[in-house]
């Protein structure tokens, strides 16, 4: 039996800097699972494979998309190509990816509502209250958060610092199943916009 050519495989740097995805041309596996650590791994021997490679905290299977969160954002550049080989060679290969009869653990978006709701109303909005500034949640479509910045975090120059290493921070530490933390704001408008339309 003539060997599997290796899936093409398409690789993308989230938001937030320490999380890679990896699009495979077919799905993996029906459903999502998320990976938190080598225990939890034992049930994909593809996720196992990644969290034996240094520096892998988190694996996430959904569909044709792997996700490779790492406790570190530096050299992804490097780091890709081997993650990517690994996940193309699995897919070669023609083993299933998680072991048959896992039930998927993704949050709903409505789980995923109700925490972010709750981290920005105890954490994240008093921080920037300070500011005169708020973080609204506007929607949640399947594992991608939108928020928009209000008061003084709209049209503030410092928004993008804030989304980023404070708001997504605390949204991933407390769902780090969440793909994209999407600013919907329209920064070009406002008293004091940083955004010229």
């Amino acid at each position: 039996m003539p060997a599997k050519t290796a899936p093409k495989l398409s690789i993308r740097l989230a938001s937030n800097l320490v999380t890679g995805r990896f699009e495979l041309e077919a799905p993996l596996a029906k459903g999502g699972w998320w990976f938190g650590g080598a225990e939890a791994a034992k049930a994909s021997p593809l996720a196992q494979k990644l969290m034996a490679v240094e520096s892998v905290t988190g694996v996430k299977l959904s569909g044709a998309t792997v996700s490779v969160t790492r406790d570190s954002y530096e050299d992804w550049h490097v780091v890709a190509k081997t993650r990517a080989g690994l996940i193309s060679d699995f897919a070669a290969s023609g083993k299933p990816a998680v072991v048959p009869g896992t039930p998927s653990n993704l949050p709903s978006p409505e789980k995923i509502r109700e925490v972010v709701e709750r981290v920005l109303e105890t954490e994240v909005n008093p921080a920037v209250a300070s500011h005169g500034g708020e973080i609204r949640l506007v929607d949640v479509k399947g594992t991608n958060v939108y928020v928009q910045l209000l008061g003084g975090c709209h049209g503030c120059a410092s928004s993008t610092v804030t989304l980023k290493q404070g708001v997504e921070r605390s949204l991933r530490d407390a769902v780090p199943q969440i793909d994209d933390i999407i600013d919907v704001t329209d920064h070009a408008t406002g008293e004091n916009p940083y955004h010229k339309g």
